[in-house]
């Protein structure tokens, strides 16, 4: 299997593609896709293939300058497993010369003879195409046109070359795009923020197979990546008028900095009003309501439901919640360790983090569609070395 440069894809499509297969990386005027593309390259390359690109839609200087800029650095690789055919710069009757450099790329037959010479010669595992709307754009027979890509990337794959393509489609006609796409076995859209899988030769691994992104100087990454470090919450917050303060994209809601001492304070309070009783279940309920929604989120979008808790630890911690552990997770018992929840501190009669367990109650009862209940045993507060929160499925 080959990667295409972002875990979570690779685990929806079963570890990745086949070597041997066509890819087709579709989107539109962002040209994320393109970037995404080349991402899946630099895997490739790293992991010993040797690859051909072929360039149609700008110089290759500025290709690598915008590539460099997303965090795609291909300096090691270039002149080495990596080739970069240029057909840019004769597009426009420059006629440049020089090796790499394709001649006449507006004479089908003659580029696409070059093409699959040089990955014979050059015993190349990828072929990898940028991108075949600038052409398109410039035939006066588009179908002509199409039928010469459908034959380029059949002969490809006929040699046993997997094919990478980036595909424009705001400038296809529909009918052209569907004829364009109809060689490829994986096709891949990234545009407005979201990738999905929109074909696939095996069966796909979520419900839903598609993710929101971002764009970043590390390449198009997982947009829930940017809440699970420090440093990426900080990337989200923005500050709004009259005192406010927002986490944007994922979130999209206010937000307030709290203190440990003031959160602890009002569970205190919760207690003292209430009584051990109504109070545990008080804080237990606010911990299931606050989580309504995201257990059919992670039905949908996520591997197991193992993974998304992972996930929903790594929030945890990056947002200064403790650090939170599965040590046990069966059809009808889930176990959580956690060590410095929030609040922490000593010497208390109750338990701290009710609302944890209501939480994962909640998350659990959406995810599998059966009812769970569950229950902090122990608590640092109460002197337990650290917490532990018990969930049980309701028979």
């Amino acid at each position: 299997m080959i990667s295409l440069g972002v875990k979570y894809l690779d685990d929806i499509l079963g570890g990745g593609v086949e070597e041997g297969s066509s890819v087709a990386f579709v989107g539109s005027i962002e040209y994320d896709n393109v970037i995404l593309m080349y991402q899946a390259v630099l895997e490739a390359l790293r992991e010993d293939k040797r690859v051909l690109v072929v360039d149609f839609r700008q110089p290759l200087s500025t290709l690598l300058k915008e590539l460099k800029d997303h965090g795609v650095n291909y300096g090691t690789f270039l002149g080495k497993s990596l080739t970069v055919l240029d057909g840019y710069s004769n597009l426009y009757e420059h006629e440049s010369r020089g090796e790499n450099v394709l001649p006449n790329p507006l004479d089908l037959g003659i580029t696409t003879a070059i093409i699959k010479e040089t990955l014979r010669q050059g015993k190349y595992d990828i072929l990898a195409i940028d991108d075949v709307a600038s052409q398109y754009v410039l035939h006066s027979d588009s179908k002509s046109y199409i039928r010469a890509i459908v034959r380029l990337v059949r002969s490809a794959k006929s040699l046993g070359k997997t094919v990478f393509v980036a595909v424009y489609a705001d400038v296809f006609e529909k009918s052209h795009l569907a004829a364009v796409l109809l060689p490829f076995e994986y096709i891949i859209e990234v545009t407005g923020g979201v990738v999905e899988v929109r074909r696939s030769p095996h069966p796909i691994r979520v419900v839903e197979p598609r993710f929101s992104y971002t764009r970043t100087q590390m390449g198009i990454r997982l947009r829930k990546e940017l809440y699970q470090s420090v440093e990426g919450i900080k990337s989200q917050l923005q500050e709004g008028e009259e005192g406010t303060l927002w986490l944007r994209d994922l979130v999209g809601q206010r937000v307030q900095v709290r203190e440990e001492e003031t959160e602890r304070r009002l569970i205190e309070t919760i207690y003292d009003f209430l009584g051990p009783e109504d109070g545990k279940e008080l804080l237990y309920t606010w911990g299931k309501k606050q989580f309504i929604g995201y257990g059919e989120y992670s039905k949908k979008h996520s591997i197991s439901v193992e993974d998304a808790l992972e996930d929903l630890f790594k929030f945890t911690l990056a947002s200064g919640g403790g650090k939170l552990k599965l040590v046990e997770f069966s059809n009808s018992t889930v176990i959580i360790r956690g060590k410095h929840l929030f609040p922490g501190g000593k010497g208390y009669s109750y338990p701290l983090h009710p609302n944890y367990a209501g939480a994962f109650a909640q998350f659990l009862t959406e995810a599998t569609g059966e009812r769970w209940e569950g229950e902090e045993t122990l608590c640092e507060a109460m002197g337990a070395e650290h917490c532990e929160i018990v969930l049980k499925k309701v028979k």
